[in-house]
């Protein structure tokens, strides 16, 4: 049987509905999934089904605001999985994580719901590092567009530096996307996008 049809698919670290429906298929409960388990895909419109559309760099402002929430194939809005450096890149949430955003959406479902969760495996979302560590792949880049810390966007010849350069460009959007989370939620709920 197809793996589409066996699994649930996800699109990132987090956001998983039950428990062992994480990548590794380890996670205690809802919500503490290591990895998504989406079929992999680069960017905007190229997911293989419903709910797998990552949100980031392409697609509409309203599109951005319902990461992995696209109603069929071919919808959705960038590539999977959602990296902690995602970031959306227009309307009033620009610069903002797409990871967190997502997060707080599983969350405010599961809460309507009256469903329980658990806390993330990793507070901002996964990195690079941690996935290819899961996944025992080494140095592949598992970001896709719309990355804030993107180590081929530089003007930073040295690629230690650069690399120094793009994890607190990481670290300063993650900070400043948890404060502003509330905002970002009011800014997607204020549209009238149909979800």
């Amino acid at each position: 049987m197809s793996e589409l049809v066996t699994r649930e698919l996800h699109v990132c670290m987090g956001l998983n509905s039950c428990k062992n429906a994480g990548y590794s298929g380890n996670n205690g409960c809802a919500g503490k999934g290591d990895c998504s388990t989406a079929v992999g895909h680069p960017c905007h419109t190229l997911n293989a089904c419903k709910g797998q559309g990552g949100c980031g760099i392409f697609g509409t402002t309203e599109e951005l605001c319902h990461p992995g929430e696209n109603e069929c194939r071919y919808q959705g809005s960038c590539g999977v999985p959602i990296l902690n450096s995602r970031f959306i890149a227009q309307g009033p949430n620009k610069g903002l994580s797409v990871w967190q955003l997502a997060r707080a959406r599983f969350e405010e479902k599961r809460k309507s719901s009256d469903k329980s969760f658990g806390d993330s495996p990793q507070k901002y979302g996964p990195t690079d590092e941690s996935i290819n560590l899961l996944r025992g792949t080494t140095g592949k880049d598992y970001s896709s567009c719309g990355q804030s810390g993107s180590r081929s966007c530089s003007y930073i010849n040295n690629p230690a530096d650069r690399k120094v350069a793009a994890e607190l460009r990481v670290l300063k959007m993650e900070q400043e996307s948890a404060e502003k989370l509330p905002v970002t939620i009011t800014n997607c709920s204020s549209k009238k996008n149909g979800h």
